[in-house]
């Protein structure tokens, strides 16, 4: 449908209009005295694209044009004598009956696509406007929490702090929503991308360890991409808290990678080891893992921490 509203034209001067579709049924008349006899004596079928193609891509009069050019020139190819005159009469005003009403249908067909491109102008205008709306709402929650925690004990800060990250995933994932390319899928791996620049920063800044992220390419649904990317940010945002104490240099790494038996995402670090008590943080990727209906494995190699969630 987008494809063919493309190749509408918009409004176009009397003279262009009707200039194009001469152009169209000359060529149907080259075309035909190219095929001399193959294509019988009428060869109405020829003028056939020509006339839709008029009516659909201008107007019912340029369909009427073409349909009277194209018996004009039919006319002009036939034997005129007393004996043929009634039949080619018949048959010339049986193909303008005919034509013409293929010229009502294409035109009716022109304005159906015209009011369809309208509707989706307008059906996207909105959807900006309501998207740029959400988008303000979640910088709005995002800079109270931010002053909200000024205020606030240290406890309390990070409590909110960590609210605020979450509040950032669920922000990033509706902007990505708004430009996907992929049907209503999330492309995993340009979501997960964007937080190399955005989480490292919040969670870690000026610290002397490196986040690194490898995602391979894979649309998700919305609810399991927004899983994933929260999931991501309380494990991050717990390796940059507990697992590198006074300053000491290391670096995480997140991979999600995608199986023949359904998706793998890993999170690990090569600090002293996360947080492992059953914090929020924690209890909320328990229940993040089962929303995907995926399997979580905590592992303790020589150094550091690797989580481990699979899913279909």
């Amino acid at each position: 449908m987008e494809n063919l509203l493309k190749l509408l034209p918009g409004p176009q001067p009397l003279f262009v209009r009707y200039g194009i579709t001469a152009v169209l049924v000359l060529l149907m008349f080259g075309l035909r005295l190219g095929m001399q006899e193959r294509t019988g004596m009428y060869a109405f079928i020829l003028y056939v694209p020509a006339v839709v193609a008029s009516a659909l891509l201008f107007d019912r009069g340029t369909g009427y044009f073409a349909v009277a050019l194209s018996a004009g020139l039919i006319s002009l190819n036939l034997p005129w004598t007393p004996e043929r005159a009634e039949a080619h009469v018949s048959a010339l005003a049986s193909f303008v009956i005919v034509a013409s009403g293929l010229v009502y249908i294409s035109e009716g067909l022109h304005r159906a696509l015209e009011r369809a491109e309208a509707a989706t102008r307008e059906r996207d205008l909105l959807l900006s406007e309501m998207s740029h709306r959400v988008k303000n709402k979640f910088s709005l929650i995002h800079s109270i929490l931010g002053l909200q925690g000024r205020e606030a004990s240290a406890e309390t800060k990070a409590a909110l702090e960590a609210v605020a990250g979450r509040v950032l995933m669920i922000a990033s994932l509706h902007e990505q929503l708004q430009y996907s390319r992929h049907g209503g899928l999330m492309e995993i791996s340009e979501y997960l991308g964007k937080f190399q620049s955005t989480l490292a920063p919040a969670a870690g800044y000026l610290r002397p360890v490196s986040l690194i992220i490898h995602a391979d390419a894979h649309a998700l649904p919305p609810q399991k991409a927004l899983a994933v990317g929260l999931i991501v940010n309380e494990l991050v945002t717990n390796a940059f808290k507990y697992a590198f104490p006074e300053d000491r240099p290391g670096k995480i790494m997140v991979q999600f990678r995608k199986r023949d038996s359904g998706c793998e995402l890993i999170v690990a670090d090569d600090g002293v080891g996360g947080q492992r008590e059953p914090g929020l943080g924690t209890r909320l990727v328990n229940i993040l893992a089962a929303q995907l209906q995926g399997t979580i494995r905590w592992e303790t190699p020589d150094t550091g921490t690797r989580v481990i969630i699979s899913f279909n």
